[in-house]
Protein backbone atom coordinates (compact mmCIF):
# COMPACT_ATOMS: atom_id res chain seq x y z
CA UNK A 1 0.00 0.00 0.00
CA UNK A 2 1.43 3.05 -0.69
CA UNK A 3 2.40 5.45 2.31
CA UNK A 4 2.34 9.68 1.65
CA UNK A 5 4.41 11.25 4.35
CA UNK A 6 2.98 14.77 5.00
CA UNK A 7 3.19 18.27 6.82
CA UNK A 8 -0.35 20.01 7.78
CA UNK A 9 -0.48 23.89 7.06
CA UNK A 10 -3.44 26.22 9.12
CA UNK A 11 -4.24 26.83 12.69
CA UNK A 12 -3.91 23.55 14.51
CA UNK A 13 -4.26 24.24 17.82
CA UNK A 14 -6.61 21.84 19.72
CA UNK A 15 -7.04 17.90 19.43
CA UNK A 16 -10.40 18.74 17.44
CA UNK A 17 -8.34 20.07 14.81
CA UNK A 18 -6.57 16.76 14.12
CA UNK A 19 -9.77 14.76 14.67
CA UNK A 20 -11.47 16.66 12.01
CA UNK A 21 -8.68 16.33 9.78
CA UNK A 22 -8.10 12.61 10.52
CA UNK A 23 -11.46 11.48 10.17
CA UNK A 24 -11.28 13.48 6.43
CA UNK A 25 -8.90 11.39 5.36
CA UNK A 26 -10.29 8.39 7.17
CA UNK A 27 -13.66 9.15 5.36
CA UNK A 28 -11.59 9.98 1.72
CA UNK A 29 -10.44 6.64 1.82
CA UNK A 30 -7.19 6.47 4.48
CA UNK A 31 -6.12 3.02 6.32
CA UNK A 32 -3.99 4.61 8.76
CA UNK A 33 -3.02 8.26 10.05
CA UNK A 34 -0.78 9.65 12.31
CA UNK A 35 0.64 12.89 13.09
CA UNK A 36 3.84 14.00 15.13
CA UNK A 37 3.06 18.05 15.91
CA UNK A 38 6.50 17.97 17.40
CA UNK A 39 8.50 17.24 14.06
CA UNK A 40 5.21 18.06 12.15
CA UNK A 41 5.66 15.50 9.89
CA UNK A 42 2.61 13.02 9.40
CA UNK A 43 2.06 9.42 8.10
CA UNK A 44 -0.77 8.59 5.95
CA UNK A 45 -1.24 4.74 4.44
CA UNK A 46 -3.93 4.24 1.87
CA UNK A 47 -5.05 1.31 -0.56
CA UNK A 48 -5.09 2.92 -4.12
CA UNK A 49 -8.15 0.72 -5.05
CA UNK A 50 -9.97 2.98 -3.39
CA UNK A 51 -8.37 6.36 -3.12
CA UNK A 52 -6.01 8.19 -4.28
CA UNK A 53 -3.55 11.24 -3.18
CA UNK A 54 -4.90 14.05 -4.38
CA UNK A 55 -8.69 12.92 -2.89
CA UNK A 56 -6.78 12.98 0.70
CA UNK A 57 -5.51 16.03 -0.39
CA UNK A 58 -8.48 17.45 -1.53
CA UNK A 59 -10.53 16.21 1.68
CA UNK A 60 -7.53 18.13 4.32
CA UNK A 61 -8.04 20.94 1.96
CA UNK A 62 -11.94 21.29 1.92
CA UNK A 63 -11.40 21.78 5.87
CA UNK A 64 -9.56 24.95 5.27
CA UNK A 65 -6.11 23.53 6.09
CA UNK A 66 -3.19 22.80 4.02
CA UNK A 67 -1.67 19.48 2.88
CA UNK A 68 1.69 19.12 1.92
CA UNK A 69 3.12 15.67 0.13
CA UNK A 70 6.69 15.04 1.36
CA UNK A 71 7.68 11.83 0.33
CA UNK A 72 5.68 8.73 -1.35
CA UNK A 73 6.88 5.31 -0.49
CA UNK A 74 5.43 1.91 -1.07
CA UNK A 75 4.50 -0.31 2.11
CA UNK A 76 6.19 -3.01 3.13
CA UNK A 77 4.07 -5.72 3.47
Amino acid sequence: MPVMYVSLTGLLHCTGCMTSIENALYSAGATHFDYDLGKQVGRIVFDEKNTNEIKLVDAVKRLGYGLDVLEMEEESE
